[in-house]
């Protein structure tokens, strides 16, 4: 059903102008055309919209949760709240790679085993310097 210029304003054609405005007047149009069927000048919309003070002005929407009209953040895109939200989870995760690796790094029985072959070299090597009249370490250094 196309609407000419004249033809009254239906509820719903009201309702989805509300719901939309602020996406602006072409969106409002091309919503219209779309789920309604009318075809409505930019024009008209306008009137139509300052007849029931209904703003069009264009206001951004934070893709992450909706919300319509806050600052977006430049390098997110998204509102102040999703942004912190986004922020600590990657907070959280960094957290986890970080305990993974501090586990990895000092295990328990990885440090024991280090412990005993470097115990097993120094005696080696202590019996090869008393086997041979070799110079022990602390001797080499002073």
């Amino acid at each position: 059903m196309v609407r000419r210029a004249g033809d009254e304003w239906s509820m719903r054609e009201v309702e989805l102008m509300r719901e939309l405005g602020h996406l602006g007047a072409y969106e409002v149009q091309r919503a219209l055309l779309g789920e309604c069927g009318t075809r409505r000048t930019i024009r008209s919309i306008q009137i139509q919209a300052s007849r029931f003070h209904v703003s069009l002005k264009v206001r951004p929407v934070c893709p992450e949760c909706g919300v319509v009209g806050v600052r977006l953040n430049r390098q997110s895109g998204m509102c102040p709240a999703c942004t912190e939200r986004m922020h600590l989870a990657e907070e959280i995760a960094f957290n986890e790679v970080l305990q993974r690796e501090r586990e990895e790094k000092a295990s328990e029985s990885e440090v024991e085993e280090i412990a005993r072959e470097r115990a097993a070299m120094r005696k080696r090597n202590s019996r090869l310097c008393s086997k041979y009249g070799l110079k022990t370490r602390r001797q080499r250094k002073g």
